[in-house]
């Protein structure tokens, strides 16, 4: 297949979350029909760093500034040291990766400890469709090189049926513990009733705490620790698929990028962090009601972008804690697969403050990224690696 057509059809997919009962084909081909462009902003611009193959997320280790690992969507981790990409690719796990549409090697997570204890953590489908997590070390001898054979499984979601809907996106949170967000299982409207369902680690954002050893235990903090016949796991609920979320390096504060069904996107804000929440998928979405039933103490997300406005598939990004930039400091930034412009917004308890657009524009995007300064990245599906930088 060309790689024009293959791009086309990733965008149709792959963050999008998007259905085959959606009307959102004719926005993504659209959104594909250049190599990916980007447009300055007064005051702050778009540095490509690097060029890698299908990049879907980057993100720097804890305490080590010189290094930004850049995850491309067909099984590699890639290297940027010093802000030069690296020919070797840090991990190479393509031969275990079912890669395509929404599928892939979607993500990565660092063990706080990642300094001493070199562990690390990988979200991939594989050949089944199945959701896996897996720990690795990168070798003691060269911080460049992940060690294959350290690979260790930590947990398995069952995701076979459709190609859609695999969340995404590995957290370590403020508390150390790692977090995840699953979709609910693909096709459209949530054929599994996973979203309300408390015996699915689907449509869900979980919480566990990685065993060195593998495997992984849930943490007696956790919502639901202490009740039978549920996953334990569960940290909050009610989501389509969560593709990204993030903390604030300052707060802790927790937003969501949920990804809608046919009229509004969300965005999902918890101050303290959300434990226990439901963010009301499949009866609501958005502010409105998608389907029948009750979503018990549902949460309203604080922002719900209409595919009216050409919104197709948020992309959550980050808090900026760079000060470098400027008004941009302290406020969330976030795009859409389907509308190149990259928005921000000042989250707090009360609600969304001051949305609007920045004239910072990415075609092609497929996630934001951070890294151990607290400097956010930007990554398109047309390869570029992008730094928010001070102009």
């Amino acid at each position: 297949m060309p790689r024009r057509a293959a791009l086309v059809l990733v965008l149709i997919a792959l963050a999008a979350g998007c259905d085959s009962g959606d009307e959102r084909s004719s926005q993504s081909t659209a959104a594909a029909a250049s190599p990916d462009v980007t447009t300055a902003a007064t005051g702050v611009r778009l540095d490509r760093i690097a060029t890698f193959d299908t990049p879907v997320y980057a993100i720097g280790p804890p305490g080590d500034p010189s290094r930004l690992f850049v995850v491309e969507q067909g099984g590699r981790i890639r290297l940027v040291r010093n802000g030069q990409a690296v020919a070797r690719p840090f991990l190479d796990i393509r031969s275990d990766v079912e890669s395509g549409g929404e599928r892939g090697l979607l993500s990565m997570a660092f063990a706080p400890d990642y300094r001493t204890s070199r562990r690390f953590y990988v979200y991939f489908t594989d050949e089944t469709g199945d959701i896996r997590i897996q720990q690795f070390r990168r070798s003691k001898a060269n911080a460049d090189v992940a060690v294959r054979s350290s690979r260790r499984n930590v947990l398995r979601v069952g995701h076979r049926t459709y190609g859609n809907h695999n969340g995404g996106q590995l957290q370590t949170g403020p508390d150390g513990m790692l977090y995840a967000g699953f979709g609910d299982g693909g096709g459209a409207g949530d054929p599994f009733g996973s979203g309300q369902s408390l015996k699915t680690l689907l449509a869900k954002l979980i919480r566990i705490d990685p065993r060195p050893g593998g495997g992984y235990r849930v943490p007696s903090s956790n919502p639901f620790a202490d009740r039978s016949g549920v996953r334990r796991e569960i940290w909050a609920y009610g989501l389509r698929n969560p593709f990204r979320f993030s903390f604030d390096r300052k707060t802790g504060a927790l937003t969501i990028g949920d990804v809608g069904q046919n009229e509004f996107e969300e965005i999902d804000f918890a101050p303290h962090r959300g434990r226990g929440a439901n963010w009301g998928w499949s009866v609501w979405e958005g502010f409105s009601r998608y389907g029948s039933g009750t979503a018990p103490h549902a949460r309203k997300p604080v922002l719900a972008p209409s595919h009216d406005d050409g919104f197709c598939a948020l992309i959550g990004g980050y808090v900026v804690r760079d000060k470098r930039l400027g008004s941009l400091y302290g406020r969330y930034v976030y795009g859409d697969n389907c509308v190149s412009r990259i928005f921000s917004v000042r989250l707090a308890s009360d609600g969304a403050h001051g949305n609007r657009a920045t004239s910072l524009s990415l075609s092609n995007l497929s996630s934001f990224g951070e890294d151990s300064h607290g400097r956010v990245y930007a990554t398109s599906l047309g390869g570029g690696v992008y730094r928010l930088e001070p102009k």
